[in-house]
C-alpha cells in the first residue's frame, strides 16, 4: 500500500477576509489613540460682575479642543449642552458646578451666590420743607413736594404712630427738644426720609415792676441787702439752665440711616462735603474699612464720588458731650464702570 503525500491548499479568499479584518481593527485602535483628549487643558471660566440671585453669570469653556460638552450646575436645572452657556441662580448658597468634555474630562469649580441687597436711590428720597426751630406751643407746619409722591405718612417725632397722611401737615409740639420727623412716601420705607428740628421751650416772660408806688430810700437799701443773695443765686440757675439748653440745642444728632443717605446723596453730586463734616468733630477725622484700615476723610470722600454706593452698615465713635462724630467705620463696596470694589 502506498502512502500519498497530503497537499495543502491555501484558499485566497481567506486571506483576504482577515486582512480586511485586520485593517479594520487597525483604523479603529487608530481613532481611538487619536480622538483621546488632553484633560490637563479642559477648564471654563465665570464672567460675572457680581454673584447674586438676580444675575445672569456666563460659564465659558477655555478648551477649543472640545466636541461635546455637558454643563450641570448643582441645583434643580437641566444640564446644558452648549460650550458657552448663561445661567441664574435662584437661591442663595454654595453651588459646585461641573463641565464635562468630550465624554472622558471633567473640571468643576465653586461658586458661591448671595441674596440681592436693595440699594439706595437717592433720587427716590422725598424732600421735606420744614423750619429749623420751633417752640412749644406753636403750630409749624410740614411739606414735602416730591412729583412722584401719592400717598404720605407722616411721623413727628413725639408719638409712635403716624400723625398725618397729606401732603401739607400741621403740628403743635407739647415737649421740647430734638425732634426726628420721619415721612414714608408711596409705602416704601426703604427710601423714608427723616430730618430734626429743635423745640424750644415757651418764651418766657418777664414781670413787670410796680414803680407807681415811691418808697423811702432807706427802706430800699435794707430791702437790697435782703435780696442780693437770692437774686445772684437765681441769676446763676438761670444762666446754668440757659447753657443747658444750649448745648442740648446745638447737640449734633445723626443716625446711621442718616449717614447713608447723606453718602449717596453725596456720590451723586446732590450735597457737597462740607454738609457731612458739619457732623464731624473735627474736618479730617479717621475713617476705617471692615479689615481696619485707615483712611482720612478726603480719602474717604474721593472713593464714594461718582460711583454706585452698596452700603453694609456704619459703626460711629461719639463725643459724649457734643454728640459729634470722632471716628467711623464704614462696611461698602463701590462700583464704577463694570466691576464692584470693596472699600
Amino acid at each position: 500500500m502506498r502512502n500519498k503525500g497530503i497537499k495543502t491548499h491555501f484558499d485566497r479568499n481567506v486571506f483576504i477576509t482577515f486582512l480586511v479584518f485586520f485593517l479594520v481593527g487597525f483604523a479603529l485602535l487608530s481613532f481611538k489613540m487619536n480622538s483621546t483628549v488632553d484633560c490637563a487643558d479642559v477648564g471654563f471660566e465665570i464672567i460675572s460682575n457680581s454673584y447674586t440671585t438676580e444675575d445672569l453669570i456666563e460659564f465659558k469653556s477655555t478648551d477649543t479642543s472640545g466636541v461635546e460638552w455637558i454643563w450641570e450646575f448643582d441645583d434643580e436645572s437641566s444640564p446644558v449642552y452648549r460650550s458657552d452657556v448663561v445661567h441664574q441662580f435662584t437661591a442663595p448658597g454654595k453651588y459646585t458646578v461641573s463641565l464635562r468634555m468630550n465624554g472622558q474630562c471633567m473640571a468643576t469649580q465653586d461658586i458661591t451666590i448671595i441674596k440681592r441687597k436693595n440699594l439706595i436711590d437717592p433720587d427716590l428720597i422725598p424732600n421735606i420743607i420744614l423750619p429749623k426751630y420751633v417752640r412749644v406751643g406753636e403750630e409749624v407746619e410740614f411739606v414735602n413736594d416730591s412729583k412722584f409722591a401719592k400717598s404720605w405718612q407722616w411721623s413727628f417725632g413725639e408719638t409712635t404712630g403716624v400723625d398725618g397722611r397729606g401732603k401739607r401737615e400741621k403740628y403743635t409740639y407739647k415737649q421740647p427738644g430734638e425732634k426726628t420727623i420721619l415721612l414714608v412716601v408711596n409705602e416704601d420705607r426703604r427710601h423714608e426720609a427723616k430730618q430734626r428740628i429743635t423745640v424750644l421751650p415757651v418764651l418766657r416772660q418777664r414781670k413787670k415792676r410796680n414803680t407807681s408806688q415811691r418808697t423811702d430810700p432807706i427802706e430800699n437799701v435794707l430791702r437790697q441787702q435782703i435780696i442780693d443773695k437770692p437774686i445772684a443765686e437765681t441769676k446763676s440757675e438761670e444762666e446754668e439752665e440757659r447753657k443747658k439748653e444750649e448745648e442740648n440745642i446745638n447737640r449734633i444728632e445723626v443716625s446711621e440711616n442718616e449717614l447713608q443717605q447723606l453718602f449717596v446723596s453725596y456720590s451723586n453730586r446732590k450735597i457737597d462735603d462740607t454738609a457731612i463734616r458739619n457732623y464731624f468733630c473735627y474736618s479730617n477725622i479717621p475713617v476705617f474699612n471692615k479689615t481696619g484700615d485707615r483712611f482720612t476723610v478726603s480719602q474717604f470722600f474721593n472713593e464714594i464720588r461718582d460711583v454706585k454706593l452698596e452700603l453694609n452698615g456704619i459703626k460711629m465713635v461719639r463725643d459724649k458731650k457734643t454728640g459729634c462724630v470722632k471716628s467711623m467705620t464704614v462696611d461698602m463696596r463701590t462700583k464704577k464702570g463694570l466691576f464692584w470694589k470693596k472699600f
